[in-house]
């Protein structure tokens, strides 16, 4: 029960005891792993959270499951049977742009047409089960015609979590109005999603969904078909043209459906959060960069819903209907190329397999045999080291002896020597350390340099001298800590003890 416990709760935490009886932890982003971190943070209670040894591996999809079969077809006659094997090659990938643009296009029309009999069907079972007029179906159909596929489609398909917003784009219904009714340029808005059972709130988003379609002027514009599974999400991920998503940061861990939508050539639009935050580079689709957290959520939702009317009306709308000769966007294309070409070698299993593999599970079993060797001979030896360390950590101080100067020529040496108690401690059983940077406004500690101190020596019967010259390799404004932690070779990360005494 005691591993359970935290620094401020006796109660049983999952959390607290799968760390403690692990030794590496990962979140599923690379923004997931900061928040897991920084809410994790009194697992090692000295540590900087940047620093502590939550690590990361980016979720992916399995591609060839959630391609599209005319993709695989297109991909074995274009770019050769070996794809299959270079999953992970984004060189191999970048031959995506060789494809002639009006077979690419054809292909994402063809999927879009496929997609549009799809929900046709379901629309139509919908709408007979609920007692409809034949006209009412007639007009919830005129714009998903297979025949004729040239609208804008966008799609939001997904479970109805309060968190992932699906009705942000309702905030100003008038703003929505102008975007979707445009005759010259019209869109289609597509939802699909369950709530869980117990999910009252994920219910009502539902049911505010299917109002604001129901109104006269949406109808037809936004579809709510309902459902949804494994089928129509494929359906919907490979045939519209822009894959929404708009959690709240920084709730989205990873999030896959925008993974499997880039692999299919649909371009996203997305909230920075989760793997977008890093898949997103400025050319594969469009970033809403979320606003402070410290936001009142109305303010926050009235503020990001306004920049996606921005980019939709600004960038996206004008985009798709920029048509050329060919009867198509040239530009468009263009992106979604790129979408596929980038987004397909960085978010697949085979890449994120291969980092479980390298960061967490080959180390894991290199370290796991190392300790169990010679009847956990090692593993013994460890357990008494932190025996020590955590009886001794307390007394652990440090004062500087030398006295800093504020300025020195370029090329001369930093000097520095502390005096360091380590309370019946070793001085192997440490590491002293300056930490080194050019000073910027906003400098993180990864940025850093780190240089060791080494002992040299005692000062009467309690404390160690340790000492570094250093010459810093670029001139301007530089700014340093000092610091101590406790350190032993065969532990599985350096800063795991969660112990650190700054200077």
């Amino acid at each position: 029960m005691a591993l359970s416990h935290t620094a401020d709760n006796h109660d049983f935490n999952m959390t607290a005891l799968a760390i403690r009886m692990s030794r590496m932890h990962n979140g599923v982003s690379r923004i997931h792993r900061n928040i897991s971190a920084s809410i994790c943070r009194d697992m090692w209670p000295q540590i900087e959270p940047e620093e502590n040894p939550v690590g990361y591996v980016t979720n992916g999809v399995h591609v060839p499951t959630f391609l599209a079969q005319e993709w695989v077809d297109l991909f074995d006659r274009r770019l050769g049977p070996q794809w299959r094997y270079k999953q992970h090659d984004p060189e191999f990938w970048a031959r995506i742009h060789d494809i002639p643009d009006h077979i690419f296009w054809s292909v994402r029309q063809s999927l879009k047409s496929q997609m549009f009999y799809g929900i046709r069907a379901r629309l139509t079972e919908q709408n007979l089960r609920n007692h409809g007029s034949e006209a009412h179906l007639d007009r919830l159909l005129k714009l998903a015609d297979p025949i004729n596929p040239n609208i804008l489609t966008l799609g939001f398909a997904r479970r109805f979590a309060t968190y992932k917003r699906a009705t942000l784009l309702f905030q100003n219904l008038d703003w929505l109005r102008k975007l979707l009714l445009d005759p010259a340029r019209p869109v289609l808005l597509i939802f699909a999603g369950k709530a869980h059972p117990a999910d009252l709130p994920g219910q009502s988003l539902i049911r505010h969904i299917h109002q604001v379609a129901d109104m006269p002027e949406f109808r037809g514009r936004i579809l709510l078909v309902e459902g949804y599974d494994l089928r129509l999400a494929r359906r919907l991920v490979s045939g519209v043209d822009v894959w929404l998503n708009n959690p709240i940061y920084p709730l989205e861990a990873s999030g896959t459906s925008g993974m499997k939508a880039g692999i299919n050539g649909t371009l996203n639009l997305s909230i920075l959060d989760g793997w977008w935050g890093e898949g997103y580079d400025g050319k594969n689709g469009w970033g809403i960069k979320p606003v402070s957290e410290n936001m009142e959520a109305s303010l926050r939702d009235a503020e990001e819903s306004r920049s996606f009317y921005e980019v939709l009306q600004d960038q996206v709308i004008p985009l798709y209907y920029d048509h050329g000769k060919f009867g198509y966007s040239v530009e468009w294309v263009k992106m979604a190329k790129h979408s596929m070409a980038s987004l397909l070698p960085g978010y697949g299993t085979n890449r994120m397999v291969g980092e479980y593999v390298q960061k967490f599970y080959a180390p894991a079993a290199r370290q796991g045999a190392g300790y169990s060797q010679d009847n956990f001979a090692v593993a013994k030896t460890v357990a008494a080291w932190k025996t020590r360390i955590n009886a001794a950590w307390g007394g652990v101080s440090v004062r500087r002896l030398d006295t800093p100067g504020k300025e020195l020529a370029f090329g001369d040496s930093l000097n520095f020597r502390l005096a360091v108690r380590l309370n019946g401690l070793q001085p192997e059983d440490v590491v002293v350390e300056l930490l080194l940077s050019l000073q910027y406004n906003k400098t993180r500690l990864s940025q850093f340099k780190p240089f060791r101190l080494e002992c040299t020596g005692t000062l009467g019967s309690h404390e160690h001298q340790f000492e570094l010259n250093h010459v810093p390799e670029l001139c301007g404004r530089q700014q340093y800590f000092l610091r101590v932690y406790p350190y032993h070779p065969l532990l599985t990360h350096p800063l795991e003890m969660g112990k650190m005494v700054w200077l």
